[in-house]
């Protein structure tokens, strides 16, 4: 990483406020980064079926898809909105792969392999977006 304080500073400040009070109203630039920060940490963790978990009550598909745009581009956008497509909420399991597929989206595996990774990209969006990211509302 290149501004490893700068990302340190987001993750304690901007994401530790959101986490504590998702509530708050954020400038349009904190809300990309939050939301592509969101995404990547639960989809490395669990899959695109571990974010809808996570936060599948918090963002909407067209939130998400305009954050990764914003942030990391078409290519991460486009890959997100056909992970989405595959998911389904069931109030008995919450999020699952659809009935036709018997395992989590083959999504993950292409935002796995994805270069430059969204954590190097949103690394430079909140470098270049600085200003109005640190600046809490």
């Amino acid at each position: 990483m290149k501004h490893i304080d700068l990302w340190n500073q987001f993750i304690d400040e901007v994401y530790g406020l959101f986490l504590r009070d998702n509530d708050k109203r954020f400038s349009n630039e904190q809300k990309n980064a939050i939301i592509a920060f969101a995404y990547d940490a639960e989809v490395n963790s669990g899959g695109h079926i571990g974010f809808f978990d996570g936060f599948g009550d918090t963002f909407t598909i067209d939130e998400v898809a305009e954050a990764l745009r914003k942030t990391a581009g078409e290519k991460f956008a486009s890959n997100f909105l056909s992970a989405a497509i595959h998911i389904h909420y069931t109030d008995d399991c919450g999020y699952l792969p659809d009935e036709d597929s018997d395992s989590d989206p083959v999504e993950d595996d292409i935002y796995y392999e994805m270069i430059p990774t969204l954590p190097d990209l949103l690394e430079a969006y909140i470098f270049d977006n600085r200003e109005s990211i640190f600046l809490i509302p």
